[in-house]
Formats: structure tokens, C-alpha cells, sequence
């Protein structure tokens, strides 16, 4: 049960965003850092969330609190997000912070869940196609397209940063509803950057949190400029080997060299946001 002495000694804690209690009586604390370090950060990123764990746990046991912690900076992004959902919040500190963090699990959390129902190419009641649907979509083909989606998952899962992975995830679900399911329903993708592309793009610029912006965007683009060029292959040429190719095309480029700024400042009173979709991740 939650006491109000312990709010007394929450603010006592500056990297202590927000603390949400489990129905068994565990505590999740949300601190200030981000959720998703690039690699570089990592040491950087542990020291300032084990300092800031270990100042806010003993805070708590002194005011007499005696069951389990989690700290949400250290759990994966998904029983994250459902914890930041559905756990009653009992303090909170910085309600934008903790609206920013939220939304970042929450949209890592999405794409993970993308990948992990797998590709769902085909549906149970399509419309009336208005052309042929291509090569791929054939039965057959569409099924041995599913298995090797799910035959990759390590590769996709094993993406580094989680950003980029984040960013490779949002691509394949961007193509699955827009390209692939729209193609095996006989529906025409559209090709314009006034449209369906510029969709992708926004959706992959919001997955950068603010001061990387200008380090992601290169990356970002060549995504989409490739995209934008399968796209111009004839239908008939839309193979399984094609559709393949589309799902490659984020997994294959690589990452830009140079980063111009870190994505996070180590001192708590600087701490920029991830964007509150943020923005998006990415990750």
C-alpha cells in the first residue's frame, strides 16, 4: 500500500519521474534517462541509472518500504509499456517526461508486436481485386514468403541500435499494409511522395528523438529512395525474390558514421525528451 511518506522521500529524488505500484505490492520506477541508449551511451547510460536506482531504493527503504523494485529503464520495452499502462501511478514528479517516456515504450512496444504476430499478407475477406494480384501473391508463394519472414526474425530482432531496429521495424509494417497486403488484394500502392511515401517518412522522422534528427535523416531517405524504386518495377516483375528485396532494403543500409551530438545529456536537469511520438524507435 501506498503511503504518503514515501511521496516525501520520491521528492527527494531528482532523476525520479514517476513510480507505479503492482497489485502485489511492487514498485516500477520511471527515472529521467531514455529507455533506449545507443551503444555508445551504454556505460554512460548504467552508471547514471544505477546511481539514480540505488539513491531513490534507499530513499524508499528508509521511509519504510520493504517489497520488490523494477526499473523501468532496465525492463524490456514491451512489459514496459503495459506496466506504464495498467500499473496505478502513485507519484509523479514530471508529468511531460513521463508522457514522453510512455509513448516511446508504447511505440517501440507496437513494433515488436508487429513482428512478433509475423507478416499477416493475407486476409480472411479481401475486396474485389481491380487487377491481377502479382507473382508473389499467389498462394503458394505468399505462404513460403510468410515462413521466411519468420525465419528471419533473429536477424530482424538482432538489429543494433535498438533504434535503427526500431526504425527496420516501422519500414516492414509501413510495407506490409501499403505495399504487399495493398498489391495481394489487387490494389495499385501509391507511388507518390505526396502520399504514401512521405507517410513513411514522417513515420520514420518521428522514431528520432529531437537532436538526432539531422543524424537519422540520411539513413532515412536512402530507406525510402529505394523503396521508392522497387516500386517502379513492372507488376509482373513483383516476385517473391522482389518482395524480399523490400523487406531487405532497411535491414541492408547501413547506419550513418558520424553522429553530431549525443542523443541524451547525462545531467538530469538538461535531459532532453525522446519525442512524445516523440516524434517516433528507434530506437
Amino acid at each position: 500500500m501506498w503511503l504518503d511518506h514515501y511521496s516525501s522521500a520520491c521528492r527527494e529524488c531528482p532523476d525520479l519521474v514517476a513510480v507505479y505500484e503492482a497489485s502485489d505490492g511492487r514498485l516500477a520506477l520511471l527515472l529521467r534517462q531514455t529507455l533506449v541508449p545507443l551503444p555508445e551511451e551504454s556505460p554512460a547510460f548504467r552508471r547514471a541509472t544505477r546511481s539514480a536506482a540505488r539513491i531513490i531504493v534507499d530513499k524508499l527503504r528508509a521511509a519504510g518500504f520493504r517489497r520488490g523494485f523494477i526499473v523501468l529503464q532496465w525492463h524490456p520495452l514491451g512489459p514496459g509499456a503495459d506496466i506504464m499502462r495498467t500499473w496505478p501511478c502513485r507519484y509523479e514528479a514530471d508529468p511531460a517526461r513521463r508522457a514522453q517516456l510512455t509513448a516511446v515504450a508504447e511505440r517501440y512496444a507496437a513494433d515488436e508486436c508487429f513482428l512478433a504476430s509475423r507478416v499477416q499478407l493475407e486476409r480472411g475477406a479481401k475486396p474485389k481485386a481491380a487487377t491481377a494480384p502479382p507473382p508473389f501473391a499467389l498462394s503458394g508463394e505468399l505462404h513460403e514468403l510468410q515462413s521466411w519472414y519468420d525465419a528471419m526474425a533473429p536477424s530482424w530482432l538482432s538489429v543494433e541500435p535498438l533504434l535503427r531496429r526500431a526504425l527496420v521495424l516501422r519500414a516492414h509494417r509501413w510495407t506490409a499494409e501499403h505495399i504487399l497486403i495493398a498489391a495481394a488484394e489487387g490494389r495499385a500502392p501509391t507511388l507518390e511522395r505526396g502520399d504514401g511515401l512521405a507517410g513513411l517518412e514522417s513515420a520514420l522522422m518521428g522514431l528520432a528523438p529531437p537532436d538526432d534528427e539531422t543524424f537519422w535523416r540520411p539513413w532515412i531517405r536512402l530507406v525510402v529512395n529505394d523503396l521508392e524504386r522497387a516500386l517502379r518495377r513492372p507488376i509482373g516483375d513483383w516476385n517473391q525474390a522482389w518482395a524480399r528485396w523490400l523487406l531487405l532494403i532497411p535491414y541492408s543500409v547501413p547506419m550513418p558514421r558520424e553522429r553530431l551530438a549525443p542523443a541524451w545529456p547525462l545531467v538530469p536537469h538538461l535531459a532532453v525528451g525522446d519525442r512524445a511520438l516523440r516524434r517516433a524507435p528507434h530506437g
